[in-house]
């Protein structure tokens, strides 16, 4: 229950000598026209004044508790709407001001609803919302830009976060001219970032102090795949120029000085047929690796046979394995489950991955792929709810690979060695095929190498049977 509001007494006595006055008029002129004695008037008159604050006092009581009611109301204070039964005849007030109340409150819990709504909204966005004084101090800013540059952003200046000239530039730029800008920069930290800023002028007075608004789209990712791409055409396009330079002088040759020499021709005709074997691979290998990414993200859902796969490529390795006398061994589980993928993509992967194990082993060791079922899974999100998974490892005696350039090997035209990779007959792109063949069938690849060792590539494929394989039976060939 709200408390009485206290009326002044000096209010009081006025309002009761104002209402009191017509009476005191009338008595006083009955006193002087002898009509009424002395004692009678001033009796008269103090009879007047208490009937007049009878009524008075809870008429100035209302009118009190009426002015504090629109007092709170003007201040946003939720309070309850006075009794004003003394004013309730002016047009039902008391009614009146309580739908008022109602009202307003109906219309704060709008605002309220409102500006919630677009508080997630900016919080949401998945772009950093930065929002900045003339002084280029910080504002608001959404969760975005708060997960990017830290928790407590608010006062600080945007040059100590962002301590980009480019983007203080086009800042200054806008505050100045009024017009929007829009500029792209990088930083180094918190990480290597690209971005693109576009920067607007508030469109209205704002009593935070709100005048510019950065919006940031982190385009690192788009930056990276531009350069990937200029690489990969640059890269393309020197791999395929030195053989077909090769072929070109040898056939100025052949036309020239060689023309009639038969033993320089069975020469140079060889190292063409090598070079155009070689162009042949390269553009082939792009071809493969063209048409996986086209399907990278159709999820395939044929049956595989991993078994059969296995043993049809180790027939394609026999003429390898006895030019450098090197034993393809395979340990094959006979129980393992059918694969679910594509047969072709797959066979790609055994044929990279096997193919590489002989062209850099050492001569007179063995080859060794294992095929099997295992509960020791990759620390990878793609098998993080997964308790098994299909494992085919192909294991290598050669020189193994120094660990710097093993985060490296499935970039395309990446060489550990180049020479001696272009001696081998290599393109650089086995293991990126064979990296997106797996992106697409949800499998992973992990490379465990030790120098003058040798290296081992193993293949982890997701298991889509819910039976548990039996105990794995092993096979030696």
């Amino acid at each position: 229950m709200q408390p009485r509001p206290v009326i002044p007494f000096a209010t009081m006595l006025k309002t009761i000598m104002v209402v009191s006055s017509p009476a005191l008029l009338v008595l006083a002129l009955l006193a002087l026209l002898g009509d009424l004695d002395f004692s009678y008037f001033v009796y008269g008159y103090i009879g007047v004044m208490l009937l007049s604050a009878i009524f008075a006092v809870p008429f100035l009581s209302n009118i009190s508790a009426l002015t504090h009611y629109v007092n709170d109301l003007a201040l946003d204070r939720r309070v309850r709407a006075p009794d004003l039964s003394f004013l309730s005849n002016i047009g039902e007030l008391s009614g009146s001001l309580s739908s008022l109340q109602r009202s307003w409150e109906n219309k704060r819990q709008e605002m309220e609803t409102v500006i919630t709504e677009r508080e997630i909204l900016v919080d949401t966005l998945p772009d950093i919302l930065i929002m900045t004084n003339d002084d280029k101090m910080i504002v608001r800013t959404n969760r975005a830009a708060r997960n990017i540059f830290g928790q407590n952003l608010a006062h600080r200046s945007l040059r100590d976060i962002i301590p980009n000239e480019k983007l203080m530039n086009a800042i200054d730029a806008v505050i100045e001219d009024l017009r929007g800008q829009e500029v792209e920069f990088y930083l180094e930290e918190p990480a290597l970032m690209d971005f693109q800023a576009v920067i607007e002028r508030f469109p209205i007075p704002s009593q935070g102090g709100i005048s510019v608004v950065i919006t940031l789209t982190d385009i690192t990712q788009q930056k990276r795949i531009q350069r990937m791409r200029a690489d990969f055409v640059a890269n393309a396009s020197h791999e395929i120029r030195t053989p077909l330079a090769s072929i070109i002088g040898f056939i100025e040759t052949l036309r020239g000085p060689a023309k009639d020499d038969p033993a320089a021709r069975d020469e140079f005709l060889k190292v063409m047929a090598d070079q155009a074997e070689r162009m042949s691979k390269l553009v082939n290998d792009l071809l493969s690796l063209s048409k996986i990414e086209m399907n990278a993200h159709a999820t395939p859902t044929a049956k595989v046979d991993l078994l059969r796969l296995i043993r049809a490529e180790k027939a394609h390795f026999e003429w390898a394995c006895r030019q450098k006398n090197v034993t393809l061994r395979l340990r094959l589980n006979d129980n393992l489950p059918l694969a679910r993928g594509d047969d072709e993509e797959l066979a790609q992967v055994v044929r990279n991955l096997m193919g590489n194990a002989i062209k850099y082993t050492s001569p007179d060791t063995e080859v060794v792929l294992t095929a099997k079922i295992t509960s020791s899974l990759p620390d990878d999100p793609i098998f993080r709810h997964l308790s098994r998974a299909i494992c085919l490892s192909v294991q290598d005696q050669g020189e193994g690979i120094a660990p710097e350039h093993i985060p490296r090997l499935t970039e395309r035209f990446y060489r550990v060695d180049t020479a001696r990779t272009r001696k081998v007959g290599g393109t650089g792109l086995g293991l990126a095929i064979v990296k997106h063949v797996l992106n697409r069938h949800h499998g992973v690849l992990t490379i465990a190498s030790e120098q003058g060792k040798g290296s081992t590539f193993s293949v982890f494929l997701p298991v889509y049977d819910d039976v548990a394989p039996p105990l794995p039976v092993v096979q030696k060939e």
